[in-house]
């Protein structure tokens, strides 16, 4: 793999970034490192915070479903259901 101790293994590209990163003073690199981890705390925070408002939203659409499902279940679904099952056959009018 491609490395600082690996040169060897690097193309032309990646070769010159390694050289352009140990050339730069610590304090820079530092700065640089720093900031890009940064960018990847951000992005863990952002992605976090979005999966919590769909699991938010995903529990809301639950709780909805089942108070729906309740409430035609009390309205006498399970009584129409039980009447038309004791209905004797062929007893259909028009």
């Amino acid at each position: 793999m491609c490395s600082p101790k690996n040169l060897d293994l690097c193309d032309d590209d990646k070769k010159a970034e390694i050289k352009k990163f140990q050339d730069m003073p610590a304090a820079e690199l530092d700065s640089l490192i720093a900031t890009e981890e940064k960018k990847m705390e951000d992005a863990e925070a952002e992605f976090k915070a979005e999966v919590q408002k769909l699991q938010d939203k995903y529990q809301s659409l639950s709780t909805e479903k089942d108070e729906k499902i309740e409430a035609v279940k009390n309205s006498g679904l399970g009584l129409m259901k039980a009447v038309k099952a004791a209905a004797p056959a062929g007893n259909d009018e028009l």
